[in-house]
């Protein structure tokens, strides 16, 4: 565990885990998205720990919140993997959702159409919405692209942006040809992205930016996705 700043800290992100941040403020914490569990990293033999050092973080510190950037199995595998409790509070767009509740296997693992079990989604999240921490209050943005019903969380004053797989450091964004994916919708959800404040990138791989690059890096995002995806 890294911590980002007062109140953020970073886990995994490593081999096939997406990053996990854990936000906590005023005796709140909120969990978003949570590795690849076990599951995917058997099969490749790559950081099979990483599902107990999830294990460990979400017990000690009592984690029963969390939040899904979109559905793929390396966001959504070491929840899984954890065996959800009913009293949980899980939170993802409306079309992700679905998709975890129909534990649709060609959708959530792509790549190997992984035997996922149904996870139930308990708050629905749409464009507009307001998840609160403590001290942090993040605006959920509706970002499709990467799947139809990504999203991303932005903390306007503070101007931290938790981007999933939409967006990238280095210039670099998510890719569309999976399930559900579109070049077009993920070129516009980058140039909003490209418009907003950021000091602080939260991306769910590679490591996080903190500085005021960061919204250079959202520009160059969009620049290099509009010349790459432009006839797709």
């Amino acid at each position: 565990m890294k911590e980002i700043i007062s109140g953020i800290t970073w886990l995994l992100g490593q081999g096939f885990d997406s990053n996990v941040y854990i936000i906590e403020s005023n005796q709140e914490i909120l969990m978003i998205d949570s590795g690849a569990g076990k599951l995917l990293n058997q099969r490749f033999q790559t950081n099979t720990q990483s599902s107990e050092l999830l294990k460990k973080v979400v017990e000690k510190k009592g984690i029963t919140k969390f939040c899904f950037t979109h559905g793929h199995i390396d966001h959504i595998g070491g929840l899984l993997s954890l065996q959800p409790h009913p009293e949980w509070e899980i939170s993802a767009s409306v079309f992700e959702a679905e998709q975890l509740a129909a534990g649709n296997n060609s959708y959530l693992d792509p790549i190997l159409s992984s035997d996922c079990q149904p996870l139930t989604v308990t708050s629905l999240l749409r464009e507009g919405d307001i998840i609160n921490v403590g001290k942090f209050s993040f605006e959920i943005m509706e970002t499709p692209g990467h799947t139809k019903g990504s999203i991303i969380l932005y903390e306007r004053m503070k101007k931290i942006l938790i981007s999933g797989d939409t967006l990238f450091p280095q210039g670099s964004f998510g890719r569309t040809d999976l399930p559900s994916g579109s070049s077009k919708e993920l070129l516009d959800s980058l140039k909003r992205i490209s418009d907003l404040e950021i000091l602080i990138l939260l991306p769910g791989h590679m490591p996080p930016v903190i500085s005021a690059t960061s919204i250079d890096s959202a520009k160059s995002s969009f620049r290099n996705a509009k010349s790459m995806l432009f006839n797709y």
